[in-house]
């Protein structure tokens, strides 16, 4: 078991049980992010890979365990003021994206902006502008999401996510619904963001490519417990007949 005090983690997991009802998800994750790590947490749908990390910015809270980000415990939090710190440096990518559907797509990115910081006009604008110009869609900022491909609307949603400049971002089955190569197109965005800009990230997938494109290490959860975690190569070579069920087929 990971030593729970430690404080150089940037997300961590001890002892976490969760269940619905009579219905048990989760019992006993134990599990340590490094600061600058991605981690990919894999497992089957309805193993509990959401319910894990939702409870990172206050989603849902464990029955019994303790959660760490970036050495606070967040486990007893109860009102929005505890988490607003948090959540101010915490990006979250939703499955479906999530874009306002009423808003362009510079809109989409500036909201946070507008919402959380005290830049003016001038400088949100640019701010996007540079966003935009990373994820390679500057030509795109007028448009509305429905105009948009589904990978164009999940790298917005991207945009979105890191327009605050979070250290840490949570990836929710990033690649679900798109083709292989726009899956890896946001691969390499999840990656160039961990290498260029130092940010800790934790993707949740089923997609065994994603996964290996993307994690430093990867941990797979089965019967509501971390079945193996380890680096990549660890993982690729295992002889674990579930884990290289899933992996392989």
């Amino acid at each position: 078991m990971m030593d729970a005090s430690r404080q150089g983690s940037a997300v961590g997991f001890e002892g976490i049980h969760k269940a619905f009802g009579d219905k048990s998800v989760l019992e006993g994750i134990d599990l340590e992010v490094a600061p600058g790590e991605t981690m990919v947490i894999l497992g089957s749908s309805g193993c509990g890979k959401s319910v894990l990390v939702g409870m990172l910015v206050g989603l849902l809270r464990p029955d019994r365990g303790v959660v760490r980000v970036e050495g606070q415990d967040v486990t007893g939090f109860l009102h929005d003021e505890d988490w607003h710190p948090i959540w101010l440096r915490t990006g979250f990518l939703f499955q479906g994206a999530a874009l306002f559907d009423s808003m362009s797509v510079r809109e989409n990115v500036a909201f946070p902006l507008r919402q959380h910081t005290r830049l003016g006009e001038a400088e949100i604008g640019a701010r996007v502008e540079e966003i935009l110009s990373w994820i390679e869609l500057g030509g795109a900022a007028d448009k509305m999401p429905s105009e948009l491909s589904g990978g164009m609307q999940k790298r917005v949603g991207l945009a979105r996510t890191i327009a605050l400049e979070p250290s840490l971002v949570i990836y929710d089955e990033p690649t679900t619904g798109l083709d292989p190569l726009t899956s890896d197109t946001i691969s390499d965005l999840i990656r160039r963001l961990q290498k260029e800009r130092a940010v800790t990230s934790v993707v949740v997938t089923h997609d065994v490519r994603c996964a290996f494109l993307v994690a430093d290490r990867l941990a797979m959860i089965d019967a509501g417990r971390i079945l193996v975690s380890g680096p990549c190569e660890e993982i690729r070579n295992t002889q674990v007949p579930k884990l290289r069920a899933f992996l392989y087929g």
